[in-house]
């Protein structure tokens, strides 16, 4: 009779943003939250009104084309399809689009802290050549491939392959970088050991302040409690 298998991945659930949204567990973007409040710039979250922001726009017309809408103010229509153009133009890119699971979410519990998290990933393809493997797209105004990777920890991206990798026990993470200004390159960043290492630790340090028992500075009080209250209605 064969064991259970220890490691067994969270179910991908095929959920509506707004369902997700609604989820009572911490998300990546929470812990943004709380690292600006320890950087002393926190603020409230604001409403999801006013105008579509191009990275918003380009996630729908390259992962679900179905729900895009054009002729939204402030939104260069031409521009979020080149950009989805150059994406597809890829070989490798375009097999995983064609084969993997885009905007799947899920809830597990992060065994270090026993805290409720969910995610909700760009896109994974669990049978690739290079076993399960986690794609998130970044629209970039990074000048190379060097520039987009030193982005990668300052824009906390490693924090987020950390949380999402170990969360899925995937084999992979791919950061696809995409340019928004001509030439329009790509920059694909295979997540290395050391980043994930940084971005594990990063992650590990704002979940532990979510603990009742934490020591949490009073200028971060605020976002805690919200964030807690957040989760338990």
């Amino acid at each position: 009779m064969p064991l259970p298998d220890p490691f067994r991945r969270p179910d991908l659930l095929r959920l509506p943003y707004d369902d997700y949204r609604a989820l009572p567990a911490v998300a990546n973007s929470d812990l943004s939250r709380l690292r600006d409040a320890l950087n002393g710039r926190y603020q409230k979250p604001s409403s999801a009104s006013g105008a579509l922001g191009l990275g918003t726009a380009f996630h729908t017309a390259l992962l679900e084309p179905e729900l895009y809408e054009p002729g939204l103010p402030g939104i260069n229509d031409t521009l979020i399809w080149w950009m989805v153009d150059g994406v597809k133009q890829d070989p490798y890119l375009n097999e995983l689009l064609l084969n993997g699971t885009p905007e799947p979410s899920c809830i597990f519990t992060e065994p270090t802290t026993s805290t409720v998290c969910k995610l909700r990933a760009d896109l994974v393809a669990p049978n690739t050549d290079r076993g399960y493997t986690i794609i998130d797209f970044k629209t970039t105004m990074a000048r190379d491939y060097n520039h987009f990777l030193a982005q990668c920890s300052g824009y906390d991206y490693d924090r987020q392959a950390a949380f999402y990798l170990d969360a899925l026990q995937a084999d992979r993470f791919l950061l696809v970088g995409v340019q928004k200004v001509e030439p329009f390159s790509l920059f694909t960043v295979e997540v290395p050991l050391t980043m994930l290492e940084e971005g594990r630790a990063k992650y590990l340090r704002l979940l532990r302040l979510l603990l009742p028992e934490a020591e949490v500075p009073t200028y971060m009080s605020e976002a805690v409690r919200e964030l807690r209250e957040g989760l338990t209605g």
